[in-house]
């Protein structure tokens, strides 16, 4: 008996063993990929990624500050910035030219800074908040069957109005946390990132889509590492796309969010493009085209006008763009204690690191083709890395510092 009920015991066990759920990271395509695991973990590591969207073209001279951009039944939608006309115009994916403009008759433009939509409606989000003292925050709601077909129609709005809880300084100047630029749709809800400028970190807020006044709490946040200025949701695929730009509109970047649960955006695979090179690029819009192709837009600066352009299979690779062997440039661990190692650099490189806010602290060439880096003079936190290579390889990423 005492036999029998042991062997029972063990079977239970082993089902039990072999059955349980192992978490880790479930992609594939990450560095640290765990084929064993079942449950995403959010774990996933990915080697630094660099690409280049197309320029598709200049848009039409009226608008010089696209900060939002959406497709929508077959149209892309854009709208110009704060103190411009109250409007938002589809534009021609090819060239960049003006097809409808639909004016808001009841709205002014306080700071229009996201579009999206659902089948039924198009919002946009009016919750531009530079200085930080805004109390007028707002969704706009446009029916999708007020818009005609005239080269220029009105319509009217209607407003799903709201406050941060957790805001209660105003007027706090340009470094502050409670400018929301992003805005997505999903289901019965909207929902807003913060861009925030004293600790380049974003934070989450939902809200409904029935008109009203509500008062928004912060569910969720996440260390981005720079300055979010549009989003957008695949409803067919589940992920996000975020865009965003560092200090002095540099260093362009996306984030590419998949396999989280529910509307916890962050808990599962969260991974960083950089498309920026530098220069000065002020990178506001971004939405789907398809499960593969993005639209990016951006703002008139002294460097380009306003703009837009077009990238196929952005996500689709891990590997850092021109590489001329078949190694990715690798800078680990992350997080770092004392030391970081370069690798595969190739040829001599050039590396500058830089601090949260921009300021670049130590900077030289790395000559080897693995070479150790002593950083434990560093304070604990996060670091802009960029490596350029006379082999034409360039990298960003970010390091944290532990």
């Amino acid at each position: 008996m005492h036999i029998i009920k042991s062997v029972i015991l063990c079977i239970a066990f082993y089902g039990i063993q072999t059955g349980f759920a192992q978490s880790g990271c479930t992609d594939p395509a990450a560095s640290n990929f765990n084929p064993v695991a079942t449950n995403n973990d959010g774990s996933c590591i990915y080697p630094v990624t660099h690409k280049s969207p197309v320029l598709r073209g200049a848009l039409n001279p009226i608008i010089t500050e696209s900060s939002g951009v959406e497709w929508t039944d077959g149209k892309l939608w854009t709208h110009n910035d704060s103190g411009n006309p109250p409007e938002i115009n589809s534009i021609d994916t090819s060239d960049g030219h003006t097809l409808q403009t639909v004016v808001i008759d009841n709205y002014p433009n306080v700071d229009w800074e996201d579009i999206t939509a659902d089948s039924n409606y198009i919002y946009v989000g009016d919750h531009g908040n530079n200085n930080s003292d805004r109390t007028d925050l707002k969704v706009l709601k446009i029916a999708k069957t007020d818009i005609g077909t005239g080269s220029t129609v009105h319509v009217n709005a209607q407003a799903i109005s709201f406050r941060y809880t957790d805001q209660t300084l105003f007027g706090s100047g340009t470094t502050n946390n409670y400018d929301c630029e992003a805005l997505i749709s999903i289901k019965d809800s909207l929902y807003i990132f913060s861009k925030d400028r004293g600790d380049l970190q974003t934070r989450v807020y939902k809200m409904p889509k029935t008109p009203g006044t509500y008062a928004l709490d912060p569910y969720t946040s996440y260390n981005v590492n720079g300055l979010i200025t549009g989003a957008d949701y695949n409803a067919n695929t589940h992920e996000i796309v975020l865009i965003g730009y560092f200090k002095g509109h540099i260093n362009s970047f996306l984030w590419y969010l998949s396999d989280y649960q529910g509307d916890m955006f962050f808990s599962g695979n969260k991974r960083r493009i950089e498309i920026g090179n530098g220069q000065e690029w002020q990178t506001e819009g971004v939405c789907w085209l398809s499960d593969s192709r993005i639209f990016i837009s951006c703002e008139t600066t002294d460097a380009i006008p306003a703009s837009l352009y077009v990238s196929d299979n952005i996500f689709a690779t891990t590997k850092v763009e021109n590489v001329n062997q078949e190694q990715s440039i690798k800078v680990y661990p992350n997080p770092a204690g004392n030391e970081m190692i370069f690798e595969n650099t190739g040829s001599e490189a050039a590396f500058r690191i830089m601090d949260a806010i921009g300021r670049v602290i130590r900077s030289g060439v790395i000559e080897k083709r693995t070479q150790i880096m002593d950083i434990k003079n560093l304070v604990a936190g996060i670091y802009y890395v960029e490596l350029s290579s006379q082999a034409n390889r360039h990298m960003i990423t970010t390091i944290e510092k532990k």
